[in-house]
């Protein structure tokens, strides 16, 4: 039995779904008018891609809920900082939203045992993978190595059918997915803090605002500019905010060119504007670099991730 290819299906959505610029088409039926599959498609895609827009440019991408990050000891918890343990890094049911305006929906916790992808990356001398994070993520001045982690939206096929063969040679019993089931995928990345990007990025797959500076003030007629200098206060704040808002999508500001230049495909782009911050962790090597698997050496900061608040817990904040 012939296996489809699920990363081709996964990476052609992440790949219309970095797309902001293309109109939206949704399917104009009239009677006596023949629907094939491409309709059908054509029909999904144009509620799946409005609904992506509107949390992207309204709600922007983040922690709606939960997805708590910790770090578990499996067995005895030791007594120092240089018995080796086994620990786990979890990650509690929520919900949030991707760089890419994408919902997640996470109903059961997942975890990963720290440890021994820690252990697995130091031993690879042949691929050289512990150098490779002590490259991207270890701050000398702290001896911290300095792990990300991320999530973002990941469709899973699912229900393979038989299908009809379409390609010669496809196989005497070619089947396909008739689910596409919605999904998430967390990862681990090498970053250190100070060399994250840095400013404001309400919209994942576009350059930051610009900075509220005299060369934009210039760009503001006469009367906006005495406008905001005879405010205060918030509402100066608020106006200037709206002049950095005003010239956002100015000259070249897609992130395809401006933050995309590693990458070689759509695809790849995607995956990566899509990552969301859920936390950041630290692991303390000893002064030559040797990684020690201790729960204290390893600590979870969950309060620098980005977070949506809605009306709900807004109101919250003026009882």
């Amino acid at each position: 039995m012939s296996q489809p290819d699920n990363s081709e299906l996964q990476d052609a959505g992440l790949s219309a779904d970095t797309d902001f610029k293309a109109p939206l088409k949704r399917v104009s039926y009239q009677p006596g008018m023949l629907l094939g599959l491409e309709a059908t498609r054509a029909e999904q895609e144009y509620h799946r891609r409005h609904l992506n827009r509107h949390n992207y440019w309204l709600h922007g991408s983040g922690t709606v809920a939960g997805l708590l990050v910790d770090i578990r000891t499996v067995g005895t918890v030791p007594d120092d900082d240089t018995t080796r343990a086994r620990i786990r890094l979890n990650v509690s049911p929520g919900i949030g939203v991707d760089g890419l305006g994408r919902e997640i929906t996470v109903s059961e916790p997942y975890c990963i045992d720290l440890g021994a992808w820690l252990t697995t990356q130091y031993e690879d001398k042949e691929n050289n993978r512990w150098g490779a994070l002590i490259r991207d993520g270890y701050d000398e001045k702290s001896n911290l190595l300095w792990l990300k982690v991320t999530m973002r939206y990941q469709e899973s096929p699912s229900g393979l059918q038989p299908v009809m063969a379409t390609d010669v040679n496809a196989g005497t019993d070619p089947v396909k997915p008739s689910r596409l089931q919605d999904g998430v995928l967390f990862e681990l990345v090498a970053e250190c803090p100070k060399n994250a990007p840095q400013g404001d990025h309400p919209f994942a797959a576009h350059n930051a605002l610009p900075e509220w500076n005299d060369d934009l003030a210039n760009k503001l007629s006469q009367s906006e500019r005495d406008k905001i200098k005879a405010s205060s206060g918030g509402t100066k704040e608020q106006l200037q905010l709206a002049a950095r808002l005003l010239y956002a999508l100015a000259d070249d500001n897609e992130a395809l060119a401006a933050r995309g230049a590693n990458t070689t495909t759509a695809a790849e782009l995607g995956h990566r504007l899509a990552r969301t911050l859920l936390a950041r962790v630290a692991i303390r090597l000893t002064p030559a670099q040797e990684l020690i698997v201790n729960p204290r050496r390893v600590t979870v900061d969950n309060l620098t991730r980005p977070f949506l608040f809605n009306a709900a817990t807004l109101a919250q904040l003026i009882k």
